[in-house]
């Protein structure tokens, strides 16, 4: 009889220690939440001071851009310019061209008689008064008739005067037209060369606009992710302080092998394409630690629950997209993210291998697949410790 009374004794005691440990693992399970919630925060100061430094060195990469196609457009005015003028230089310079050569020309004819003229004085000797004389009908016409010939050579001489003079005033203006035309192709090279240079900097500069936007962009989406993320971690830390349910065991009659021994079974089956660990993000490119693995399946395939367990979270989680958590007791809690349905609510008690989603590749992700975790008291492990072989 003593000995039944101290059995019964131990069980009332063990059935008495057992609410408070359920409470003490509740109260870690939070805990761990509020922990992680303030890591997150911590991380969302730091992403904020990141992403105020990229907005600064974008908009100082978009001004420097700014300043550099200015000047350039300052400077294809000046080329516009010089290309007018250049034009008009060519216009004169061949109008010119044109008038010395007809100068030249008509200068050459009259050279020609005028030659001829001062070559027969010179074989007849002065203007041949004889013939002069026997050519007039009276003294009156042999003075006239003398009087125009030295008119005539008069003439002459003036015309080649002027001739001369007017092909070296055309001369003298075809070297000043080439000399303007010479300065302004030495301008036009300058202008070309600073052209060509400016090009290359705007180049440069756009390029390096471009990667400040996608660093600013990349700043932004992280913080926007740690932001609903903070949201969605202190959602959770609201729901578990207001329902309980973390670390609390399933009924007793629905107890399993499975769950007892924390043992899963596949939530799906596929390649696995990315395992637990680091590795490179392949949205943002980046090394970071992969907090669980992916299973690669095609878009609806169900998800089914790796052990028995309560709903502890059945919603959008920031970029995870479309996710289950389930709590299977003892501290240790599996996630399933990336879904396209949720076939289960928070609170709702499933048993090993139920569906509690449908495959997608919402939030953060390249591609229909399952990201399968496994949280023991709230820190990450290794699914694959969990899982038999596949």
């Amino acid at each position: 009889m003593k000995m039944k009374g101290l059995c019964m004794g131990v069980i009332a005691c063990w059935l008495a220690v057992i609410p408070l440990l359920n409470s003490f693992a509740f109260a870690n399970e939070v805990d761990n939440k509020r922990a992680e919630l303030s890591e997150v925060q911590t991380q969302m100061q730091e992403m904020e001071a990141r992403r105020a430094k990229a907005r600064r060195e974008a908009e100082r990469a978009s001004d420097n851009l700014n300043a550099t196609v200015y000047r350039l457009h300052q400077v294809q005015k000046d080329v516009n310019h010089l290309e007018g003028r250049r034009e008009w230089l060519e216009y004169l310079i061949q109008e010119n061209t044109t008038k010395l050569d007809a100068a030249k020309k008509q200068q050459t004819e009259h050279m020609k008689v005028f030659r001829k003229r001062l070559r027969d004085i010179y074989i007849n000797g002065q203007v041949n008064y004889l013939d002069v004389l026997l050519g007039a009908s009276d003294i009156r016409d042999f003075a006239s008739r003398m009087k125009k010939k030295k008119k005539v050579l008069n003439q002459d001489s003036a015309l080649l005067n002027g001739l001369a003079k007017s092909t070296k005033e055309m001369n003298e203006r075809q070297e000043m037209l080439d000399e303007c035309m010479r300065d302004v192709r030495v301008n036009e090279r300058d202008l070309s060369a600073r052209k060509q240079d400016l090009s290359a900097v705007r180049e440069e500069r756009a390029q390096i606009l471009y990667k400040k936007n996608e660093e600013k962009q990349q700043a932004e989406y992280e913080y926007e992710r740690l932001l609903e993320l903070s949201e969605n971690i202190a959602n959770m830390i609201r729901q578990m302080e207001s329902n309980g349910m973390i670390g609390s065991a399933p009924p007793a009659q629905e107890q399993t092998p499975q769950a007892s021994k924390h043992r899963f079974i596949w939530p799906c089956h596929g390649e696995i394409t990315s395992y637990y660990g680091w590795r490179t993000h392949p949205i943002f490119g980046t090394t970071k630690y992969h907090s669980g693995m992916d299973i690669a399946v095609d878009y609806g395939t169900p998800i089914k629950a790796a052990a028995d367990g309560t709903i502890v979270y059945s919603g959008w989680l920031g970029g995870y997209g479309n996710t289950i958590m389930i709590d299977h007791g003892r501290g240790l809690v599996s996630l399933y993210a990336h879904n396209n349905e949720l076939a289960v609510y928070e609170g709702q008690y499933v048993k090993q291998g139920t569906v509690v989603a449908y495959a997608g590749s919402t939030g953060w992700s390249t591609g229909p697949h399952c990201h399968f975790e496994a949280r023991l008291h709230g820190e990450l492990t290794e699914p694959l410790d969990y899982l038999p072989p596949q």
